[in-house]
């Protein structure tokens, strides 16, 4: 499948180091409103498009990797395609892409996040209605290359968008917290960091493996009395998971004010 990938910011560069392992270099087409994006795409092997017309024409899929304010320009320029329009644009619906490029468009709505680029993203993942069996499975499959998908209905894109595609943001933040917490305790960063990175990847595992409830796991190495629960006690007064909550709670609101 030849795709192009209109805006080659960080999300769209994500997507470009995933497909090339899917398609090959030679099946992907990027454009930027950038000139220096150009520099960038000649460095990965991939061809580079002045013009968004011209990079449609020549690809089977489109992905629209701009920002929300920018997809309005973007969409004008693709009444004509007759192929797979997949927007990653957070708070654009479906039924907005339409109102722009036409009811009778082959569209697929994603939301990805930043670890696709090694294929170990996130994405959530729904359509229009307008595509054929084969065209859905070909389109799933080419993003199942670049991590898992979750089929889910259009209305809850925005949570998803907070629970999944902000989130790790607030993951990094919590790692580099706990890598510097190592720090205190007398470890190199670079130590501390790569303690740390084991753990939360042994602890994603076990979750995974046992399908276990991450409750019934911290009871299990919390000992009466012990180091853990000192550790626990802590961050429940400082009301971490509260914490948590309330910013996904507003990574959602924030989701829906994009619209």
């Amino acid at each position: 499948m030849r795709v192009g990938i209109v805006g080659f910011g960080n999300m769209g560069q994500a997507f470009a180091n995933c497909l090339i392992r899917k398609v090959g270099r030679e099946n992907i087409t990027v454009t930027d409103v950038l000139p220096e994006k150009r520099s960038l795409a000649v460095e990965m092997g991939l061809a580079f498009a002045t013009d968004i017309k011209f990079l449609a024409d020549t690809s089977e899929l489109v992905i629209i990797a701009v920002k929300p304010k920018d997809s309005l320009k973007v969409l004008e320029k693709l009444k004509e395609y007759k192929g797979i329009i997949l927007s990653i644009m957070a708070g654009v619906s479906l039924e907005d892409i339409e109102n722009v490029v036409g009811k009778d468009k082959k569209i697929v709505r994603v939301m990805p996040n930043i670890a696709v680029a090694v294929g170990s993203g996130t994405m959530a993942i729904t359509d229009n209605g307008k595509l054929s069996d084969e065209e859905r499975n070909r389109v799933e499959e080419l993003l199942l290359s670049c991590g898992s998908l979750y089929r889910i209905e259009e209305g809850l894109f925005d949570a998803f968008t907070a629970l999944a595609g902000s989130s790790p943001a607030y993951v990094f933040q919590f790692i580099d917290g706990l890598a510097l917490g190592g720090v205190l305790l007398g470890f190199s960063y670079e130590q501390s960091l790569k303690i740390v990175l084991d753990t939360v990847r042994g602890c994603a595992n076990l979750l995974r493996e046992t399908g276990e409830n991450p409750n019934a796991l911290t009871t299990r190495v919390t000992s009466p009395a012990g180091t853990t629960i000192e550790g626990l006690k802590h961050l429940e007064s400082k009301g971490f998971k509260g914490i948590l909550m309330e910013c996904l709670e507003k990574t959602s609101q924030k989701a829906k004010k994009l619209k």
